[in-house]
């Protein structure tokens, strides 16, 4: 669309001008502005009206090199001097441009022969001579790269792309190095070498400062450390980049939600649900929020959300359970329990809980059960033990019952509970 605006400008304004020279005038002023799309553009536009116009060919040629189109630039060179022959400018421009050529092949073929400091240094004395063309930097931050001198090829790249912002792969190569960063992080953050990690995330962040995914990946790592504060300022500073990232305010809303302030967390799970609003973990994420707050049918709400958007969703159907279990919905709740430890048999917790509520609905059996399915897969889990006491006791085991809750007084958030009903035992009840 935007081009198409440029065109239509374009048309109007050769409308107005009526010779070459105004053609000229026009095309100048673009360079001036620095619009050299434009002027190519108004270049094609006056040859395609004035062919036999030496100057316009000239200023196209002109407008090439700028463009690092090096070998369209030659052949206008060439057409304005068959043109006009006497013009010895146009000859001056045409063997500084094929100067320039043959130094790039020179250097190139050095390069290719894998004399990598000969082809910095040949680079670098093109980069002087023909210090205002971007194609020139372009390659020799290419040289760098290969030798893994990063800085240095990021620091050309760079130059390249202020001189050419037009050039689309001068940006592009920046972003390569990036993500080849990044890539090192993901890999040092996978064998949990985390500063090793952060150093290569911050590096890519360097290299392309708009790069959401690395400032993510490096908030993640500070999460994963319990870094909590600078997770908080890297995700702010993500988010600064653009406001819309659903998983950076996500984890905003996990920072606040393990440092207590659940308000926070609340308004930052709703935020990464209006960005993306079949977000399923962070529906979850809310659920859960306000389940440990007491809110509990607002809880549901969230929680049946996220079930909706994500079927499978195992967590989701545990906490669910849980709201149920809350509101006294015990056969609700087991349903929900059921459902959750099909999808994930592994889940210790829901397993836990499950026992919970079949103690609560008088099925023994199945609590027990569902309490040394817990076991087998935690160990010591104080709160599985208690369950497990509650049900041998009901099914008169006594012996079975007190081992449970002595296992479970180990646990100081369980002791006085375990105390209670082992005096209960010793008391006959």
């Amino acid at each position: 669309m935007k081009n198409n605006i440029l065109i239509s400008f374009i048309l109007v304004c050769t409308n107005l001008f009526g010779s070459a020279e105004d053609h000229l005038l026009l095309i100048q002023s673009s360079i001036d502005a620095g619009e050299y799309l434009i002027a190519e553009v108004n270049c094609e536009t006056a040859i395609s009206e004035y062919d036999a116009n030496a100057a316009l060919y000239f200023v196209r040629a002109q407008v090439a090199v700028k463009l690092d189109r090096l070998d369209d630039a030659n052949k206008y060179f060439i057409k304005a001097i068959e043109l006009d022959n006497k013009n010895e400018n146009y000859r001056l421009e045409q063997e500084k441009l094929s100067e320039l050529k043959d130094g790039m092949t020179n250097a190139r073929n050095t390069f290719d022969r894998g004399r990598m400091d000969d082809a910095i240094i040949e680079y670098e004395k093109l980069s002087s001579a023909f210090a205002n063309n971007a194609i020139v930097f372009y390659n020799l931050g290419r040289v760098y790269k290969v030798n893994e001198e990063f800085n240095l090829a990021v620091q050309n790249y760079k130059i390249a792309m202020d001189l050419n912002p037009f050039e689309e792969k001068y940006s592009l190569a920046i972003m390569a190095i990036a993500q080849e960063k990044a890539k090192a992080g993901d890999t040092e953050y996978r064998r949990q070498e985390f500063d090793s990690a952060i150093e290569n995330y911050k590096n890519a962040i360097h290299y392309s400062p708009d790069y959401t995914t690395a400032y993510f990946k490096l908030a993640r790592t500070y999460f994963k450390m319990k870094d909590y504060e600078n997770a908080r300022i890297i995700l702010g500073q993500n988010l600064e980049v653009d406001p819309r990232q659903e998983q950076s305010e996500k984890m905003l809303g996990d920072i606040y939600r393990g440092t207590g302030e659940s308000e926070e967390a609340i308004k930052h799970y709703n935020q990464a649900i209006s960005i993306n609003s079949n977000y399923h973990q962070a529906y979850y994420s809310l659920g859960a929020t306000l389940l440990s707050n007491g809110d509990l049918e607002n809880a549901r709400v969230a929680l049946n959300s996220a079930i909706q958007l994500a079927p499978d969703y195992a967590k989701a159907y545990g906490a669910l359970g849980t709201v149920d279990q809350e509101l006294g919905e015990i056969d609700s709740a087991i349903n929900n329990f059921l459902q959750a430890v099909t999808l994930d048999a592994k889940s210790f917790k829901i397993h836990y809980r499950l026992a919970s509520a079949y103690n609560l609905q008088k099925q023994y059996e199945n609590a027990k059960k569902s309490a040394k399915d817990c076991l087998n897969i935690k160990r010591n889990y104080a709160p599985a033990y208690f369950e497990l006491g509650i049900s041998e006791k009901a099914l008169g085991n006594k012996v079975a019952a007190t081992d449970a809750f002595e296992k479970a007084k180990k646990d100081k958030n369980w002791r006085k509970s375990a105390q209670f009903e082992l005096d209960m035992l010793s008391k006959g009840f």
